[in-house]
Formats: C-alpha cells, sequence, structure tokens
C-alpha cells in the first residue's frame, strides 16, 4: 500500500480538549520523547512498540488536539497496519475522519487499508470520497491509481488518474505533477509538453519526472544527464538515487549502482528504504559479491519478514554461504595433508642426508671421502623418493 511521504504514521485518541497550562511544557517533551521512539521503533520493525510509544504520546496531549497530535495519529495507524493490527488501523483512520469529515488523506488511507483486506466495496467507496476532498493533491489520485493496478483494478485505476488532469496547473509545481500523470498514463508527449513546462518555472521536481520519460522512451543517456544534474542539487531524493541505481543496473556497472543505492540508504528520511535494500542485495549478486548481498539481506529480513521473495533470497544466501564455507574448509585440509606430505618428505630427506654426512664425516676430509658423500646423499635421495612414491 502506498502512503504519502508526508504521512507515515499514528493515531489520536480524539477526545476534544480541556485547556491545560501548567504542565503543558513537561507534558510537550514527553509527548516529543515518545514520538521520537516510536518513529525508531518503526525503522526498527518493532511496530508492537511503536504503536505503544505513540499511544503514549497521544496519552500526554491531555484532550488537547492539534497537528501535533493528528500527525502521531497517522505514524500510530501506519504502525499498526505494518503489524497486521488492520482493524485498529481502520479504527484509527475513522477517528481522524470523525474529527474531520473533509479530511481527504484520511479516506484515502482507510481505504487503502480495506483494498489490502479486500474491502473493495468500502475501499472504493473511500477513495471516491479522497479525490471528492483532494483538491489539489496529486499524491492521493497517485496513490490511488498505484494502489488498484497493484491489485489489478487497472481501468479503474486509470480513470481515477485522469480525474487529475481536471486540476488546472497554476504553477510549476502542478504542471511537474500533470506531467508524471501524463507518464503514468504512458502518453509521453503530452508528459513532456508538461514537464517542460514545469521546468521553466524552475520546477527541479520536473526534472525527475523528465528522466523516466526519457528512461521511458529509450533515451537513457538523456535520461540519467538530467537525474544526475538534479541529485546534485537534491542530494537526499533516495527516489532519485534509487532510479538512477537502477539504470546503471541496467547497464551492468553494478558498483556505481552500489554506490546510489547506499547514498539513498544514508538518509535516514528515506521513504524506499525496502526498495533500496533489495536493490542493494541485487547488486551484490550481480557482481558475484554473495558475502555482502548476505550481510544486507539478514538485516533486510528483519525489518520485512512478511516478504516473501525475500525469505526465499535469505535461504538461498544462506546455503550459498554455507557450501562456500565446505569449499573452503575443503580446500584448507587438501592443503594441509599437502602440506604434512611434503613436510614428511623433507624430515626423510633430511634424515637420510644427515646419517649420511654423519658418515661422511667420520673418514678423513679426502677427495675419495667427499666423493663416496656425494655418491651416498644421492642414493638416499633417490630412495626416499621411491619411497614416498610407493607409499612407504
Amino acid at each position: 500500500m502506498k502512503f504519502q511521504k508526508y504521512m507515515v504514521v499514528g493515531i489520536l485518541g480524539l477526545t476534544m480538549a480541556l485547556g491545560f497550562s501548567g504542565c503543558q511544557s513537561e507534558n510537550q517533551k514527553n509527548q516529543d520523547a515518545y514520538r521520537k521512539i516510536g518513529i525508531n521503533s518503526m525503522a526498527e520493525g518493532d511496530y508492537d512498540k511503536a504503536v505503544k510509544s505513540f499511544q503514549k504520546a497521544l496519552d500526554t496531549s491531555l484532550g488537547k488536539i492539534g497537528a501535533e497530535e493528528i500527525d502521531i495519529c497517522y505514524y500510530k495507524a501506519a504502525a499498526q497496519f505494518a503489524k497486521k493490527d488492520y482493524d485498529g488501523a481502520i479504527e484509527t483512520y475513522t477517528s481522524l475522519i470523525d474529527y474531520d469529515k473533509e479530511n481527504a488523506n484520511a479516506y484515502y488511507l482507510r481505504g487503502s487499508v480495506y483494498l489490502d483486506t479486500d474491502k473493495k466495496d468500502k475501499a472504493f467507496k473511500d477513495y471516491k470520497n479522497a479525490v471528492k476532498y483532494a483538491g489539489r493533491e496529486y499524491e492521493i489520485y497517485e496513490g490511488i491509481y498505484e494502489n488498484l493496478t497493484n491489485k489489478g483494478e487497472t481501468e479503474e485505476a486509470k480513470n481515477y488518474l485522469k480525474k487529475a488532469l481536471d486540476i488546472k496547473p497554476k504553477d510549476g509545481a502542478d504542471y511537474a505533477e500533470q506531467g508524471h500523470v501524463y507518464y503514468l498514463l504512458e502518453d509521453y508527449t503530452q508528459a513532456k509538453s508538461s514537464l517542460d513546462r514545469a521546468i521553466d518555472k524552475d520546477d527541479k521536481t520536473a526534472l525527475l519526472y523528465l528522466a523516466e520519460v526519457y528512461n521511458a522512451t529509450d533515451q537513457q543517456e538523456q535520461g540519467q544527464a538530467l537525474l544526475e544534474s538534479y541529485v546534485k542539487e537534491n542530494a537526499k531524493d533516495s527516489e532519485a538515487l534509487n532510479t538512477l541505481g537502477m539504470m546503471q543496473m541496467k547497464d551492468g556497472n553494478y558498483e556505481d549502482a552500489l554506490k546510489y543505492f547506499q547514498m539513498g540508504l544514508k538518509n535516514k528520511d528515506a521513504v524506499n528504504k525496502q526498495e533500496l535494500m533489495k536493490n542493494e542485495i541485487a547488486a551484490y549478486e550481480y557482481s558475484g559479491d554473495f558475502s555482502s548481498a548476505w550481510d544486507v539481506v539478514q538485516q533486510y529480513v528483519s525489518l520485512y519478514p512478511d516478504d516473501e521473495a525475500a525469505q526465499r533470497e535469505y535461504i538461498f544466501l544462506k546455503n550459498r554461504q554455507n557450501t562456500d564455507a565446505g569449499s573452503d574448509a575443503e580446500s584448507t585440509d587438501s592443503s594441509d595433508e599437502g602440506q604434512n606430505s611434503t613436510g614428511n618428505s623433507s624430515t626423510d630427506d633430511s634424515s637420510a642426508q644427515s646419517d649420511t654426512t654423519n658418515d661422511s664425516s667420520t673418514g678423513d676430509s679426502s677427495a675419495e671421502n667427499r666423493s663416496a658423500q656425494s655418491d651416498s646423499t644421492g642414493d638416499n635421495t633417490a630412495g626416499d623418493s621411491s619411497s614416498q612414491d610407493t607409499g612407504n
């Protein structure tokens, strides 16, 4: 399910406020602290702790309802959804709707939970209200389109997306979003036209969208140049970095791909962390670095345990590690056997040579004795080699 970038989030015990003043400052500190704990817990995949922390943050509000409480509500609902407490998430979004009957985001998000739980009639009803109150929020239209497409509702998805084209652009940002809508509808000519107008109005996001159009129309070089230009001014845009990484992957430049994926992952607020990690694993595998891929996949499955494809990849890489470890051990054993065999040969040779030398040292240092020592040493060496060949 797609959530907007600005609403990754939690719940509201929506009771209207009584005015409290004396403990307000201390309560605010506690609320901020619990909110931070909740966000960190979500990042670590501990959704139970996240929900409890967000609720504690709300409990400190003393009945006050403001922007911070609503923000925490969105966080709590997102954590509930992540831990598969779908009824809890629906209840949270319903509370937000009860508080504000024209809350397009809450309708959209509740509708998305309904869609994920196969309650399509309720989902479509919420999506209808979301669009009704969305105003100029293109992301809601695009989110509905993506969610419905993922569920196989392609035509219905396009119908929602086309409604966004009824919005008359007012500025560069509007033209950029309009161009992106045309791109999603695969009308690349209109997409480029709108995006060019957005760029003329100095909208930087349009560069990212135009790069996608170039890539879709087999103009990768132009697309990559635009993205690189965009990233220079938007170094924390993890989605742009991911797109650049994927382009490098397509060209077989796995080291460069890894560089972009890892740049994106350094951004703590990356909205596409899961996708970046998944692509990082793939890049390591394609480059033949299965050990690093194994390190990342272990982190990935701890954060996203419900990803079945990742679980299969985990098993593959684990077996690969075990196989490689077994091969290394076998190689080491073979090496040790070789060293032992060589060592025994040297010992036998040294012993034989030592015996011969001792024998010769008891005699005169005449040419005859030196000749005898030489012959004897040669015989012993040959004899030792013969003994090793026959296994004696």
